[in-house]
């Protein structure tokens, strides 16, 4: 009977204390992977090729399970979430910013091309020992230009006129310059959009609850089933490369250390949720343990098509 108890306790404190503990590690590892990626797209000025996307629903995840650790009173869940929420505001805020900078230099390049269409008579070829010659056309510049050197010496008052040509054509490229940075232009970021429908799509679940008063059986009820289809959004991703490796045999797309660390974590919290009899942690976490485990078949069954793309990947 003794051993039973030793047991059964043995039992209760892996499932409810270790498996946490190890999915709250392993969590928070997940969610700094993309940081590296954003720190090297701050300092190029451009998003390139991330999909921010994934960060917004980040939010709405970890806001969800935030609120779901205070109605079961569970710091392990609480700290699983809260830094992987705070660090997708700096996400969100780096990829609308990254998108604007990209905007801004598409209607920069686009300008100056239209500009200098527009004033392509302003603009002619610089003869030897001179800049830019502005004024007219290139045949008339060429041809001023010849005139210039042949009378330079017995003509003053054309010297004189050469000799304020530079500050003339400083203040026109001054003005072209202008006018191509100091614009009253649109300035989109399609994803603070997204961000903010998922902020506003909490705020009024949560809100509505607080009002209504309901028993925190029902705020858990409310809650569970909306952060459950919040994480539907994040099995999208590993969805879609698992229909592209069977389609394509290649498993080059799927990054092997994320997938490991993606499953342990799902692993460790559906462990918990049957220690704590807490379905809504199971069957999220359950669903994204049998889809890391189906990549790890796809991983030993498809190979890779070259070995640099395994080295990429």
């Amino acid at each position: 009977m003794s051993t039973a108890t030793a047991s059964d306790i043995a039992k209760q404190i892996v499932l409810i204390y270790v498996c946490p503990a190890a999915g709250m590690v392993i969590a928070n590892f997940m969610f700094t992977a993309p940081v590296r990626d954003v720190r090297a797209a701050v300092s190029a000025g451009s998003l390139g090729a991330l999909n921010p996307t994934p960060w917004a629903v980040m939010t709405g995840n970890c806001l969800g399970w935030v609120v779901y650790s205070f109605l079961i009173q569970n710091q392990f869940l609480f700290w699983a979430n809260c830094p992987g929420l705070i660090l997708s505001i700096w996400l969100n805020m780096a990829a609308a910013k990254l998108q604007y900078c990209d905007r801004l230099k598409q209607t920069m390049r686009r300008s100056f091309v239209e500009l200098l269409d527009r004033n392509r008579s302003s603009f002619a070829l610089p003869s030897s020992g001179e800049g830019i010659v502005l004024g007219g056309d290139l045949e008339n510049a060429a041809e001023a230009g010849g005139e210039e050197k042949k009378h330079d010496a017995c003509d003053e008052s054309q010297a004189g006129q050469s000799a304020h040509r530079p500050l003339h054509e400083f203040n026109r490229l001054r003005d072209l310059a202008l006018a191509i940075t100091i614009q009253d232009v649109e300035a989109p970021a399609p994803h603070e959009r997204v961000v903010v429908g998922v902020i506003t799509a909490w705020i009024a679940v949560i809100s509505t609850l607080f009002f209504l008063e309901p028993s925190v059986e029902k705020w858990k009820l409310v809650i569970g089933v909306v952060v459950n289809i919040n994480i539907l959004f994040f099995y999208g991703a590993p969805l879609s490369r698992i229909f592209t490796v069977m389609k394509t045999r290649d498993s080059s797309s799927i990054h092997r250390m994320t997938m490991i660390m993606n499953t342990a974590n799902a692993c460790f919290w559906t462990a918990f949720g049957f220690g704590t009899m807490d379905f809504f942690i199971v069957v999220p976490n359950g669903l994204g343990a049998i889809l890391g485990f189906i990549q790890m078949i796809l991983c030993l069954i498809v190979p890779r098509h070259t070995e640099e793309q395994a080295g990429d990947v």
